[in-house]
């Protein structure tokens, strides 16, 4: 992750040179164990924030914010480069956009294809195109069709060059968010860890009239889950506690009962699948109470209040 955060701030800052925009670079380094921080501290023009422990995403970005004193605030993944032009396409848009309250790029993955980046506000349907998969029967081009669609929270023309359109929330890897709407609304929700931060700070936002777009002429590289890929079980439970806590912060009590029943019979289901292959052969103990350990994790999360 050094070397992603240090090709990160040298386009970070390349781009306003390019476009003669004065920054403030700030890091919060959220107790990270790679060097990065030794490396930050003998970089020039880098206030670093080192919060001794992992706040979580949320909580160490409002750190980041507390701290900065500019007109915008660019939430910027480490793993995200800027392409050439994209600060300043945000920041035009912004200026010309008084009622955004959050305005992203389009986000590309390393070989220059499409990485989605645009969402509607979660649904139950989602929930269950997550927790339910097609079959692999199912052909590639209609399940291709069913998850690049609008009852999985998709944005047709985020795939097409274009105008800048209206969006729910982005994806959180990179965000401009004007100081006016900061004070408004206020940073990232502390008691989430990690995941749908973006869409609960994009949901509140909305509530007070701040308005989410994507600017496409705006690009920027995301190489996307490098930081979390090599915790994966943890993660989910991080992905799945804060969905529920979105949802009964949010939605409504049959909502989150309906997500939370959704989410146990899942587990169950998994359990159940587990203990079979075992007793059957095809896994052997360790998987099996590896995979029974995962789903009695992610199941309680569905009793908790």
């Amino acid at each position: 992750m050094r070397e992603l955060l240090g090709e990160c701030l040298d386009a970070l800052l390349m781009e306003g040179r390019r476009s003669g925009i004065t920054l403030e670079t700030i890091v919060v380094d959220n107790a990270s164990s790679d060097g990065s921080a030794e490396v930050l501290r003998a970089r020039e023009g880098v206030k670093l924030i080192e919060s001794g422990r992992n706040l979580g995403y949320g909580r160490a970005n409002n750190l980041g914010m507390v701290r900065g004193d500019g007109r915008y605030f660019l939430i910027l993944n480490p793993d995200v480069v800027l392409l050439e032009g994209a600060l300043a396409a945000l920041l035009n848009f912004a200026e010309a956009c008084p009622q955004a309250g959050i305005v992203s790029p389009r986000l590309l993955n390393k070989d220059g294809s499409l990485q989605r980046s645009a969402f509607r506000f979660p649904t139950l349907l989602m929930s269950a195109i997550d927790l339910f998969p097609l079959p692999m029967w199912v052909p590639g081009r209609l399940r291709r069709a069913l998850l690049d669609s609008r009852l999985n929270g998709r944005y047709p023309q985020e795939g097409a060059a274009g105008e800048p359109f209206r969006v729910d929330h982005p994806l959180g890897a990179c965000m401009l968010i004007p100081r006016e709407a900061y004070r408004e609304c206020g940073g990232f929700d502390p008691h989430i860890f990690m995941y749908s931060e973006e869409i609960d700070l994009a949901m509140r936002y909305a509530q007070a009239g701040r308005q989410a777009w994507q600017v496409p002429g705006a690009r920027a590289v995301h190489l996307g889950g490098r930081s979390t890929g090599q915790v994966h079980p943890r993660m989910l439970l991080e992905l799945w506690r804060s969905r529920l806590y979105l949802y009964r912060k949010h939605r409504s009590r049959p909502a989150y009962f309906a997500l939370a029943g959704l989410l146990l019979l899942v587990q169950v289901g998994r359990a159940l699948g587990a203990a079979a292959a075992w007793a059957a052969g095809r896994i052997d103990r360790r998987e099996a109470w590896a995979a029974l350990h995962r789903a009695r994790a992610l199941a309680r999360l569905a009793f908790l209040r």
